[in-house]
């Protein structure tokens, strides 16, 4: 089995506008075709593929009269990989 790093991570409580800046700044990568991001470690840069797979979920979960509600973005690709939109 390979191995796993973790090149960046961003886990904070922000303004919905301030996120939609730092979605903003991903999308302007994803049309590059490169991530570029600080973290804790230092800079990380990401080469991106021609082709990716996009998941994009949208959840509601109700518990003792409160609701949480949480949208995931996740973008994945297998380097190597021969472009391809089939599934």
């Amino acid at each position: 089995m390979g191995e796993k790093s973790k090149l960046f991570h961003c886990d904070e409580k922000m303004l919905t506008y301030d996120a939609a800046v730092v979605l903003e700044k991903l999308v302007e990568g994803l049309k590059q075709r490169k991530l570029a991001a600080t973290g804790e470690d230092g800079p990380v840069c990401v080469d991106l593929p021609l082709v990716a797979e996009l998941e994009i979920s949208f959840k509601d979960k109700a518990k003792s009269g409160k609701s949480k509600k949480k949208l995931s973005i996740e973008i994945a690709w297998k380097e190597g990989d021969a472009p391809s939109l089939d599934g």
